[in-house]
């Protein structure tokens, strides 16, 4: 894997340290605005969309539980950062733009 770190996407969408993560995550990872997270529990019928947060941390590495969490803090790879599902579109449009910014400085075509 690359040496290169990729910075958080969004505003406000990060953990700087594992400390952090565990004073914050029960709360800052279920409040999207418009969906629940209902990856959990074994209620029965509708509870809402499911909608889960991705965190990723400095190094592009998927962080999914604890133990990744404490990976990414002694190997000096935070900050983690998370994307909601419906930010997806947006970030992928996000680099679209650049590649064809980029393209057309190294003096491509516009495609």
């Amino acid at each position: 894997m690359s040496d290169k770190r990729i910075a958080p996407p969004f505003e406000g969408q990060q953990f700087t340290s594992h400390q952090q993560w565990v004073n914050k995550a029960s709360s800052w990872l279920i409040c999207h605005p418009q969906y629940n997270n209902t990856q959990h529990g074994e209620t029965k019928g509708w509870r809402g969309h499911h909608f889960t947060a991705m965190c990723f941390d400095s190094l592009g590495r998927r962080v999914t539980n604890g133990g990744d969490f404490r990976r990414a803090e002694e190997e000096g790879t935070f900050p983690v950062w998370w994307i909601w599902p419906d930010q997806i579109p947006e970030l992928v449009g996000r680099i679209a733009e650049f590649g064809a910014a980029l393209n057309l400085a190294r003096g491509g075509a516009l495609l």
